[in-house]
C-alpha cells in the first residue's frame, strides 16, 4: 500500500512539474505579459485620423482570410465562437457570413490573444500568438462603421 501511494505522489508530481513547465516563459525570456489582447483595425475610414491608415499600410491579408474561410469550408480548419469557445461548423460561418453580405473585405479587424516575453540579453519583445478572431464591421445607414462582430476565433497550435 505504501508503494502504490509512493508511486501515486510521484507520479503526481512530474504531471505537476509537467504542467507548470509548460506555462513558464521559454529559457532565458522574462514573461511581460499573458493572454493580453491586442487588436488591429485593418480597414481604417479613410477620412479619419491619417495615422490610423499609415499603422496599416503594409496589410495584406485578403489571400489569409480567403484561405482561411476556405480550409473551414473543405473541413481542414476547426474554429471557434469568440464568446463561448464552442466549435463551430461550416453552417455556422455560412450563416455568419451572410450577416456581413459575404463580403469579406469587411472584415476590419483582427485581435490577437498573446503572451509577451522580453529577452534581455537581445532586449527584444517577442511575441507568441494564442488564437486570433477576425471581426465584420458593423455599419450605420450611411455606412460608417459603429463597430465590430467577431466572426470566428482560430487557436493556433504550438
Amino acid at each position: 500500500m505504501k508503494k502504490l501511494f509512493f508511486i501515486i505522489v510521484v507520479f503526481s508530481l512530474l504531471i505537476s512539474c509537467r504542467n507548470e513547465k509548460s506555462t513558464q516563459a521559454p529559457s532565458g525570456l522574462m514573461p511581460v505579459a499573458k493572454d493580453i489582447v491586442t487588436e488591429v483595425i485593418v480597414n481604417p475610414d479613410p477620412t479619419g485620423d491619417p495615422w490610423e491608415a499609415e499603422k496599416v499600410a503594409g496589410y495584406n491579408g485578403v489571400t489569409m482570410i480567403n484561405d482561411i474561410f476556405e480550409d473551414i469550408y473543405k473541413g481542414n480548419l476547426i474554429v471557434k465562437d469568440y464568446h463561448t469557445g464552442e466549435i463551430l461548423k461550416a453552417s455556422d460561418i455560412k450563416s455568419v457570413e451572410q450577416e456581413f453580405n459575404n463580403d469579406r473585405s469587411r472584415i476590419g479587424k483582427l485581435s490577437f490573444t498573446e503572451d509577451w516575453y522580453y529577452d534581455p540579453v537581445k532586449h527584444t519583445v517577442i511575441k507568441s500568438v494564442k488564437s486570433f478572431t477576425l471581426g465584420y464591421e458593423r455599419k450605420d445607414n450611411d455606412g460608417r462603421v459603429l463597430g465590430y462582430n467577431a466572426v470566428f476565433m482560430v487557436e493556433v497550435s504550438k
